[in-house]
Formats: C-alpha cells, sequence, structure tokens
C-alpha cells in the first residue's frame, strides 16, 4: 500500500470528533479485495505508522470519541442513511474477519483458544451492527431506504453481498464450528441472538418482516448471477481493489469512530419527533437490551483484533465496555421495552 493511501486511511487519528467524510453523516466509498483475499492482520504485522494510528485510536476510544451536531427532525433521514451505508460498510468488514477466523478454526493451526474468541467478538459485534443499521424508523424506511434498492433491481438482496457467502453457512447455524470445547457455547449464543437481531429488525421496518426475511434466506441458497454482486457494490459504495490489509484496518476504524460518535450524539434511536416505533418482542429480550448496551465497546474490541492485538488483552464478548472508554458503555439507547 502507498504511504499516501496509508495515512489518508488513517487520518482519523489525528483529529478528535467528526473526520469522516466531508462532514456529519456523510459519506466515503469503501475499498476492499476481492474475495476470498483475507483481511485480518497478524499481531506484530502493522507498519509503525499504523500501529501508532491504532494505538492512539485505542487510547482515544477510552477517553469517549466526542460528539458531533445531533440531528433534529429535518435532518433524520440524512443520520438512518448514514447508518444504512456505513453500518453495512462495518458488517461487510466483520463478515470478512469471521471468514478468517472460520479459517483458523477450520484449519486447527495457531492457538485455537484465540480464534474462538476472534470469532465470538465478531459475531458480537455483528449483532450490534444489525441493531445500529436497522434503527431507522419504519417511516423512513419504508420511504427512502426500501425503494432505494428497488430502483436497483426489482429482487435486490442482501444475499447478492459478495462477502457474505464465506459467514452464510455460520449464520444459518446448521453445523457449529469446531472451536475450542469451552468456548462452543459463548459462540453458538452470539449466533441465536444475530439471528434474533435480525428478525426483530425485519419485523419493525416491514410488515409482515419475518416472514419476508425467512423467505429470502431460503431463496440465498439459488445461485446468484454474476452481475448482482457488482449491483449490490455498488448501491453500497463499496469498490473492489487489491488494497492489503492494514488499509482495509483504517478503514474499518475511521468508519467505527464515526459510529462512536454518532451514538455518542444521537443514542440508538434518537428521540426526534415521531421518531419512536413499537419494538418488536424479539428486540425487547435482556439479551438485546445488553447488546444495545455493547455496542460501542464491542466494536472498538473488534478494531483492536482486527489491528493485530492478542485477544487475551480485550474485553470478553458481552462483558462490559473496552477498559476506559470514558461511560459505562451505554449508547442512549434506553430501555428496549420503553421505545
Amino acid at each position: 500500500m502507498r504511504a499516501t493511501s496509508t495515512e489518508a486511511a488513517l487520518g482519523f487519528s489525528r483529529h478528535r470528533g467528526w473526520d469522516f467524510g466531508d462532514y456529519p453523516y456523510s459519506m466515503e466509498p469503501l475499498t476492499l479485495p476481492h474475495p476470498p483475499e483475507p483481511v485480518t492482520l497478524a499481531p506484530g504485522s502493522l507498519s509503525p505508522a499504523a500501529e501508532d494510528a491504532v494505538t492512539r485510536f485505542l487510547a482515544e476510544a477510552r477517553e469517549g470519541f466526542g460528539t458531533t451536531d445531533p440531528v433534529d427532525a429535518e435532518s433524520l433521514e440524512r443520520l438512518f442513511w448514514f447508518r444504512w451505508i456505513i453500518g453495512h460498510h462495518v458488517s461487510f468488514v466483520i463478515w470478512r474477519l469471521i471468514a478468517d477466523a472460520l479459517a483458523d478454526v477450520h484449519e486447527g493451526t495457531g492457538d485455537q483458544d484465540a480464534a474462538a474468541v476472534r470469532l465470538t467478538e465478531y459475531v458480537r459485534a455483528y449483532c450490534g451492527m444489525l441493531l445500529y443499521t436497522g434503527s431507522s424508523t419504519r417511516e423512513i424506511y419504508q420511504r427512502t431506504i426500501r425503494p432505494s434498492m428497488y430502483r436497483q433491481h426489482d429482487k435486490f438482496s442482501g444475499t447478492w453481498a459478495p462477502d457474505y457467502p464465506a459467514v452464510r453457512s455460520l449464520f444459518r447455524g446448521r453445523r457449529p464450528p469446531p472451536v475450542v470445547p469451552h468456548r462452543t457455547a459463548e459462540l453458538l449464543r452470539e449466533i441465536a441472538l444475530t439471528n434474533q437481531i435480525h428478525l426483530g429488525v425485519a419485523s419493525k421496518l416491514v410488515e409482515r418482516g419475518r416472514s419476508l426475511l425467512q423467505a429470502a434466506v431460503l431463496e440465498g441458497n439459488i445461485a446468484a448471477h454474476r452481475s448482482w454482486g457488482a449491483v449490490f457494490d455498488c448501491y453500497f459504495l463499496t469498490l473492489r481493489a487489491p488494497v492489503d490489509r492494514e488499509e482495509v484496518t483504517a478503514q474499518l476504524l475511521r468508519r467505527q469512530k464515526a459510529v462512536a460518535i454518532d451514538l455518542a450524539t444521537n443514542g440508538l434511536y434518537p428521540d426526534v419527533g415521531d421518531a419512536l416505533d413499537p419494538v418488536p418482542e424479539e428486540l425487547r429480550e435482556p439479551a438485546v437490551a445488553e447488546c444495545e448496551k455493547d455496542l460501542i465497546p464491542a466494536l472498538v474490541r473488534t478494531a483492536a483484533l482486527a489491528a493485530g492485538r492478542a485477544p487475551d488483552t480485550v474485553t470478553g464478548s458481552g462483558g462490559g465496555p473496552y477498559p476506559g472508554t470514558g461511560t459505562d458503555g451505554d449508547t442512549g439507547s434506553g430501555a428496549p421495552a420503553a421505545r
């Protein structure tokens, strides 16, 4: 990776507060390698400049990244569009991290306990991103987000994502990966929570959302047309190029910082005008409330692991905030049953 590219991607670490895009809640394209090129960084493999940037990122996370301009009723749509696109960016990288961890588990090489911890933490972070991308009101989702997908293709589907096939079997849960036995139960709980949240978000945003999502899962078994992945990438501002793992990690951290600032400013469910919708039963469970509270810390733990930090230096999933985030980990979402 060229030095100028590295410096640009790691620019987040030199400024406190919002520095993603040209202004708060604006976009940047994501550049990923073509699957199945791995993205996980081995310990000690970062360049000195990148290592310094990651260290500063984690130090800033301990203090809190700060806040930005809060949204009002007029800018709520822009916020939820930002969350829809950038939240998916983070999810795509997390899928790649999950795929790398799965490969380590199936190959049985290296520290298998560490591989199981990474895998579980990445799934935990993905649970949080499902909540984040699905935090839109039903009215804005139906008026703006959903039609934008169907303008691309009338069968537009999340199963077209080029990075999804590598993790599909994990989330279907038909055969758990062969992680070390004492880590299996925790991993399976996070996988089950992912599916529960996915159903809950579908129900919240779309009438008959549960049944539509279940039908989409079945349709996902159909081989995708070769152009569908490109359509999906174009919609989500995702480019494919031979970028290296360090740059992918830097792009992830930039987005995680923006997400953390957004949540610190607006909360997961902004209390703006008529922005609060009824909460489906799947999202009222205590495990979901804990995931909401753990959303930012889980992202920071994922950042540390993706950057090659040893798992034994990272707080376990569901175990509270990343040490010293400056808050109790609360995203400002409130009690789920009260929304």
